[in-house]
């Protein structure tokens, strides 16, 4: 059982049973210092737990009550493994935009 923002990543991975919730990485319980929010995020996750068969996803009804915009809890620096990916994550990028700007040829029928 994981509580996770990216439920179908880990589907793909094998987790038997996701709790899904639509927080930002790194507050999956919700924000720092709300422990009445993080304590009925964890209650309703033992919940799922006790009534998910597996191989679902049940995705948790609470939404992050600020804009992504607005959420001023990123760390000043970026984390030592963004930082030692960083330029493949840049190269994964720079591909997948190339592809999606490659035309397929036309459909060639004889």
């Amino acid at each position: 059982m994981v509580l996770t923002p990216i439920p179908d990543f880990h589907r793909a991975i094998g987790i038997p049973r996701s709790a899904a919730i639509e927080y930002p990485f790194g507050r999956p319980v919700g924000q720092i210092h709300d422990r009445e929010g993080q304590r009925h995020v964890l209650l309703k996750t033992l919940e799922v737990l006790d009534a998910q068969a597996s191989g679902e996803i049940w995705h948790l009804p609470f939404t992050w009550p600020e804009e992504p915009q607005k959420t001023a809890w990123q760390p000043f620096e970026m984390s030592p493994l963004i930082k030692l990916y960083l330029a493949e994550i840049r190269r994964a990028r720079e591909d997948e935009a190339e592809r999606a700007n490659v035309k397929s040829p036309p459909d060639v029928r004889s």
